[in-house]
């Protein structure tokens, strides 16, 4: 069947799919692999707050960034975000959440090398989608801002 490639793309991510599968048109039907199939992703952007992060392997250095979004009142862990810095940022990220370690979580979760933040710096996170357990897949750091700036935070209905 022949489509409207855009549209069909833009209704798949506006359900919330990872994407779509396209064939080349000129080309003929194969199965399998090939240079005429093309995987195209949706890719989604909001912004949710910083409640901590695990070092990285690299002494100074950042290793995932622990997220959450808003629930009502409260703030729910939605998974990590391990890529999307530079070796000089990862550093400098790394200090920042150094200046704002508490001792007390802003979310319920318990990992092993998890060092928690006061939840006062909102990271900009682009991901494909979520997980069945609201989990966010393939995330990728894009920016930080501080909370205050009223930026809106990702609510989970």
């Amino acid at each position: 069947m022949q489509a409207d490639g855009d549209e069909f793309f833009r209704v798949a991510c506006a359900h919330g799919l990872e994407g779509i599968i396209a064939k080349h048109i000129e080309k003929p039907y194969r199965s399998g692999r090939g240079e005429w199939w093309q995987k195209i992703t949706c890719k989604r952007r909001d912004s949710f707050v910083i409640v901590g992060f695990e070092p990285s392997t690299v002494p100074g250095h950042l290793g995932r960034l622990l997220l959450a979004a808003r629930k009502g009142n409260d703030l729910v862990y939605v998974g990590g975000c391990g890529t999307g810095w530079s070796h000089d940022l990862s550093r400098e990220l790394r200090n920042v959440l150094a200046s704002i370690v508490t001792k007390t979580p802003a979310v319920s979760l318990r990992r092993k090398n998890a060092v928690f933040t006061e939840p006062v710096l909102v990271a900009e996170v682009e991901y494909r989608a979520w997980t069945d357990d609201w989990k966010l897949r393939h995330a990728s750091f894009k920016g930080i801002r501080p909370r205050e700036d009223g930026v809106a935070v990702f609510e989970l209905i």
